[in-house]
């Protein structure tokens, strides 16, 4: 089983986070480091790892200051 890592970029200097997701398919991971970028109040990207290879990055949409 693939073991997939959730590393969050945060815009404030400080304690990094990363957990490990409980998610058997890179969909599963996406959707599961999307949710956990949205706890991150500081939290700007949300970047995926196999083992250690980055397979992806998500990045939090800026607000719509309209």
């Amino acid at each position: 089983m693939p073991t997939y890592f959730c590393f969050i970029e945060r815009d404030i200097i400080g304690t990094t986070h990363m957990e490990a997701l409980d998610a058997d398919s890179e969909d599963e991971a996406r959707a599961e480091a999307e949710a956990l970028l949205q706890t991150h109040a500081s939290g700007i990207a949300a970047h995926i790892l196999l083992d250690d290879v980055r397979i992806a990055t998500l990045r939090r949409l800026a607000p719509d200051r309209g």
